[in-house]
């Protein structure tokens, strides 16, 4: 099986993608939009391949290109348009579907992402395989059979999924909406201390999970120890007990403190590294 990614500037995650995308099939092929030769460096040394695409981003141009490779044949292959709409988490159901008895699978965008034509079906309007012209088709997904490749590649830029030869098993779906386009508050309308702080909480950041718990136990074992130096005069065996419970108070929250310091910058190592060298 072939894993194909169909990106424009989209260095940042291709090497996830690619390394990624190598434990679900033997081949991932990066079809770049545009010259990169960060780009090119990042898929290679992940173990990909890469080639650039010169013509127009259309499905049959695309799988022209794809074929000019001159690649081993395989049963059946996947692309997906690596995009902002497009998740990491969702490439093994995707990897699932090119194993259906389809010779060609398209997955549209929702209508109210595409941004390729005006031209937009009405929202009660089936999307079916002939809707779209390759051309005016903002394709998320395609998995294809080697005999739907060929006929992809065979087929015109302006010519529509039901101008492919019917003995071929197509199908057709629209992905639903992305939650933008629906009435919620979108984190990318919330000011960036919003964003980052929402962030932190859904991550279990350790500035969150150690720091604030050690900023606490800091300040109340200072307030003990502070309140214990004012009383003044003879100790007691009580006083000695609050005093160590003080220490302790202080203890675990300098230590919580340093911790969240150290794992927050050995996460940011870990991410250079991994940008770096996957």
């Amino acid at each position: 099986m072939r894993l194909v990614f169909v990106a424009r500037k989209q260095s940042l995650r291709l090497g996830s993608a690619v390394s990624r995308g190598i434990d679900f099939v033997d081949e991932v092929v990066v079809i770049s939009l545009g010259e990169d030769e960060k780009q090119r460096e990042m898929v290679e040394k992940a173990g990909g391949i890469f080639v650039v695409h010169e013509g127009p981003a259309h499905a049959p141009s695309l799988a022209r290109t794809l074929l000019a490779m001159d690649l081993p044949e395989t049963d059946n292959t996947v692309a997906i348009g690596l995009d902002n709409d497009w998740k990491l988490k969702n490439l093994p159901r995707h990897i699932a579907l090119s194993r259906s008895r389809h010779d060609i699978y398209m997955a549209f965008k929702h209508r109210s992402s595409n941004q390729r034509t005006e031209d937009i079906p009405d929202s009660t309007e089936v999307i079916t395989i002939a809707s779209y012209s390759y051309e005016d088709a903002a394709i998320s997904v395609c998995a294809f059979t080697k005999e739907g490749l060929r006929a992809l590649a065979a087929a015109k830029d302006s010519g529509k999924p039901a101008d492919l030869p019917r003995e071929l098993k197509v199908r057709i779906i629209e992905l639903e909406a992305t939650p933008v386009g629906k009435e919620l508050e979108s984190l990318t309308s919330a000011s960036r201390f919003a964003q980052l702080f929402y962030w932190m909480l859904e991550s279990k950041h350790p500035l969150i999970v150690l720091g604030i718990p050690g900023i606490i136990f800091f300040t109340v074992g200072y307030k003990m120890a502070t309140a214990l130096i004012d009383v003044g005069g003879p100790h007691d065996t009580v006083s000695i007990g609050v005093a160590l419970a003080a220490f302790a108070v202080t203890f675990i929250g300098v230590l919580s403190l340093v911790s969240g310091l150290v794992l927050y910058i050995l996460g940011k190592q870990i991410d250079k590294v991994q940008l770096e060298y996957s």
